[in-house]
């Protein structure tokens, strides 16, 4: 017979199992995730997609990668990666616009950028043939474009939905929202990374703040997100920005983080902090702490993270020479993330 010692913490650990499953999102998540990332097996270089590179966010993240694929240590492949998933041609405009101005003339080709339609999971999933981690958002702007010429479209005159994360790089250029649209091609990406096979690990933003900020102060949407990433049963990274989002003027890699970012883990939807107006997030950090938590974070684990920033900026990078770094003053957040419990 089994000794009370090892009954015990059995049913312990099952009770646990059982209450945390009642608040949404699993607990699978490893207090001794911390440096078990890409860059803890430099030489096994993962390949990473990120989704809606037409909008400024997502174009910052694919540059943040896209240098670190050029570096030693990061574990982030640069050979046919990152590779930028849009619905059109103007998608790989969008992207190249801010890779030149923001990363010293950095340039995507189109090998690296595959026009997707996002209204089909087969069409997803055979954009991401050959990679290991995704980044994503919850929710995205659209312009209705035509279909490019040679990809997906059966006529001249098809139409589809550009998609954004999360917004353009200038506010005057403001676009539709359509919630249904979003939640569509965030099922639709959740299935095709299921449906690839070989996706390891998804990065999420949650932005649906930017587009809800006239909802009662206190509501939280993450619920709703993390029930979907449950069900996809691919471990997981959701970082939920606790403020507005706002782009830093004349922003480089060069510049690179800006403040002291505090970093919380939530382990249940009753500890999912509200986002709220009178503080800002700035999309250049947020970016940042995808990249940083697929190098530093195990990719086996799920976890929730809510990210805060001081008011007060560094300035200058000191003695640091930009062209060695991915992201000039990365550590703050890799020191952010080795806070966590």
């Amino acid at each position: 017979m089994p000794s009370v010692s090892r009954i015990i913490p059995s049913i312990l650990l099952l009770a646990a199992m059982i209450i945390n499953s009642c608040h949404g999102f699993s607990m699978t998540m490893s207090t001794a995730s911390f440096n078990k990332g890409s860059a803890a097996k430099p030489f096994e270089k993962k390949k990473v997609a990120v989704f809606g590179t037409a909008g400024y966010l997502g174009a910052v993240a694919y540059g943040f990668l896209q240098r670190a694929g050029a570096l030693y240590g990061t574990g982030i492949s640069g050979v046919g990666a990152p590779r930028a998933i849009v619905a059109t041609a103007a998608g790989s405009s969008n992207l190249n616009s801010v890779l030149t101005k923001n990363f010293a003339l950095a340039f995507a080709d189109e090998s690296f950028v595959r026009p997707t339609d996002m209204t089909s999971v087969d069409s997803i999933s055979a954009k991401l043939n050959g990679f290991d981690a995704a980044i994503l958002a919850t929710r995205y702007c659209f312009k209705t474009l035509p279909v490019t010429m040679g990809t997906y479209g059966k006529g001249p005159n098809d139409k589809t939905k550009e998609f954004f994360m999360d917004q353009p790089r200038s506010w005057t250029n403001r676009l539709m929202d359509d919630p249904e649209y979003s939640i569509e091609v965030f099922r639709n990406t959740l299935e095709a990374c299921k449906q690839s096979g070989k996706i390891r690990h998804l990065v999420i933003v949650e932005t649906d703040f930017e587009f809800d900020k006239d909802k009662e102060e206190g509501s939280v949407v993450g619920d709703k997100y993390l029930q979907l990433l449950e069900e996809a049963q691919i471990p997981y990274t959701y970082i939920r920005p606790l403020g507005k989002l706002e782009n830093i003027d004349n922003f480089s890699f060069e510049t690179g983080i800006r403040s002291e970012l505090k970093i919380s883990r939530a382990y249940s939807n009753e500890e999912l902090s509200p986002a709220v107006q009178d503080k800002i997030i700035y999309r250049e950090h947020i970016a940042a702490v995808c990249v940083q938590s697929l190098m530093t974070l195990g990719w086996e684990d799920n976890r929730v993270i809510q990210v805060e920033q001081s008011d007060e900026l560094n300035t200058g990078a000191g003695k640091v020479k930009p062209q060695k770094e991915w992201c000039v003053n990365s550590g703050t957040i890799l020191n952010s993330l080795a806070a966590i419990p």
